[in-house]
């Protein structure tokens, strides 16, 4: 599993010392990467520099992931994507946690933090030309009682860190988990693909267990993952008709990539094939999978099971690391283990095989029955399972 490279220092967006870069895809098929803490410089190194900025964008060509990624650009040479003072009297900086594209429009989440684990509100921004210009969702964070449209006591404070994507379906789905004390399970939801749906928290349907079986349903949504999972930062992506789950599991001190095909509600992510590519350590033992103080860990978007001709494809991740020290303080792409695609791909460049199943068009989905059951693994055997992992027959 080599690590592939140190993405700062960049002289492209005037990176010196930061982390995260989440990769997402940009309207324009590009790659876009999400910083959070930036500081300028040569070192990567907290405080390496002047002008502390969060979030920052920087934006590379969609090149095979196995190969080094270079930024060729980036919205105001670096620039914080609005403008806003740190330490603040009110918070301390504004995080980034994933971007998903629609249409023409970027959406960003984000945490508004009053030093790391102290998430006061999470935020919703757009831009519509490339992240040059950035607006907050409504024109404001608040409800009309004054309270934060996007509070983090939702669901047991697991609509804090949120990563979303597209299911081709006409929805956007939604996991999420807490803030940076990194002590909270996921769980799920989903939106549909309109401006209206989106930004209004009213109209996200939550994924719950009710009765003995999971639904959407309105409210609180439960947990989606084993009791006792305490997750960091996380990343959803549906890569070649698969839905892969990457992240930071802050309990197990890894990264972990969950991998589930077809449908997400038929998903059990209790049991889907995990791998665990990278693990962290506070003294690391100087080979590529094993990165002190590890945190992080997105699987980047054009990661491939297969190829065009048939061969295995190549999987990459973004991983951060803040030393004790400060330094350093950085983002590194790493190609990690290809997991086993658990049915047909579709491949750029080849012809697209599709899987039959009776709930793939929004419009079945429309009409099948509240009350879900699950299918777990690979064959699709249908199980019913409680929050917890355990079986109600």
């Amino acid at each position: 599993m080599p690590k592939i490279k140190n993405l700062n220092p960049s002289v492209i967006g005037r990176i010196g010392g930061s982390d995260l870069a989440v990769p997402f895809r940009m309207p324009d098929g590009r790659i876009g990467y999400l910083w959070g803490d930036t500081f300028d410089g040569t070192v990567a190194a907290v405080g390496s520099g002047t002008d502390w900025r969060s979030p920052v964008l920087t934006i590379a060509d969609d090149t095979p992931v196995g190969t080094p990624i270079v930024f060729v650009s980036s919205p105001g040479n670096g620039k914080q994507l609005w403008s806003y003072p740190h330490d603040n009297g009110e918070f301390t900086t504004i995080l980034p946690t994933d971007a998903v594209s629609v249409g023409n429009r970027i959406y960003l989440w984000v945490m508004v933090t009053n030093g790391l684990g102290n998430e006061i509100r999470c935020e919703m921004w757009y831009s519509d030309d490339l992240g040059q210009h950035w607006y907050i969702a409504l024109g404001t964070h608040q409800l009309p009682d004054g309270s934060p449209r996007w509070s983090t006591g939702y669901s047991g404070g697991r609509r804090t860190m949120v990563t979303w994507e597209r299911g081709g379906d006409g929805y956007i789905y939604i996991i999420g988990t807490g803030g940076l004390a990194r002590d909270k399970n996921a769980s799920m939801w989903r939106v549909a693909e309109t401006t209206t749906a989106i930004e209004d928290p009213y109209a996200w349907d939550a994924w719950q267990f009710r009765d003995g079986s999971w639904r959407w349903g309105k409210g609180d949504a439960d947990e989606i993952l084993p009791a006792g999972t305490r997750l960091g930062e996380i990343c959803l992506r549906r890569i070649q008709n698969h839905w892969v789950f990457s992240g930071f599991d802050a309990g197990a001190y890894q990264a972990f990539v969950r991998v589930g095909y077809g449908p997400i509600e038929y998903i059990d992510w209790h049991t889907a094939p995990q791998t665990n590519p990278v693990r962290g350590a506070e003294q690391g033992s100087g080979t590529y999978d094993i990165q002190e103080r590890l945190y992080g860990c997105y699987v980047h978007p054009s990661s491939r099971f297969e190829n065009a001709d048939g061969s295995t494809g190549t999987f990459a991740m973004i991983v951060s690391t803040w030393a004790l020290s400060g330094n350093p303080y950085r983002a590194m792409q790493y190609r990690i283990p290809t997991p086993a695609a658990l049915g047909p791909v579709s491949t750029p460049g080849a012809a697209v095989r599709k899987a039959v199943n009776p709930l793939a068009t929004a419009k079945s989905r429309a009409s099948a029955p509240a009350t879900t059951a699950i299918r777990g693994g690979a064959h699709g055997a249908v199980r019913r399972v409680r929050p917890d992992g355990s079986r109600p027959d």
